[in-house]
């Protein structure tokens, strides 16, 4: 948020600028409040050029085949633009790269969900896709596997074949 906010002075002070340069062009036949109106014009455009450039930036320093899960995007009042196109505040993803089988079989696969929103440190939760059962669960500090790959001591969530970590890390789970 201190970038940004950096941004919106730096843009503030460069429209300000350009208002006294047209100012000063026009042989002082603008009016004094072009100056102020250059600088917030220029504030709100780096503002909104941030926030649409936010989510392209991101997936740009993430491996490659990462795919996206969900988005959330928004929109607001004190936003008007938003309500044309939202702008995407934060999403869900995982690298299939990143992605490996806890045993040769075992059809459970460890995953590392990386969880993006606009003004937070990324979040990477490790959990269990269990493709042929539609199920999921969180890795923590008692999770142990068997010698089959099974994971033990975990709580599994039955989801569905229709879940959307699921049908990204399976293809669609064992119903598809």
């Amino acid at each position: 948020m201190f970038w940004t906010l950096l941004t919106a002075f730096v843009a503030g002070f460069a429209g300000a600028g350009t208002g006294f340069a047209l100012r000063h062009l026009s042989g002082k036949r603008l009016p004094k409040g072009i100056i102020p109106v250059a600088a917030g014009i220029a504030m709100i455009a780096a503002t909104v050029g941030l926030e649409y450039g936010w989510y392209r930036n991101v997936l740009d320093t993430l491996p490659e085949d990462t795919q996206v899960i969900s988005e959330r995007t928004q929109q607001a009042w004190y936003q008007p633009w938003t309500f044309v196109s939202p702008w995407v505040r934060g999403f869900i993803a995982h690298s299939p790269s990143e992605t490996v089988e806890t045993a040769a079989g075992s059809g459970v696969q460890a995953v590392q969900i990386r969880i993006h929103e606009r003004w937070q440190p990324e979040v990477i939760r490790p959990i269990l896709v269990d493709c042929t059962n539609n199920r999921r669960a969180d890795v923590n500090s008692e999770t142990q596997f068997a010698d089959d790959g099974q994971p033990t001591n975990t709580t599994w969530l039955e989801v569905g074949a229709t879940d959307p970590i699921l049908q990204s890390v399976c293809g669609g789970g064992a119903a598809n």
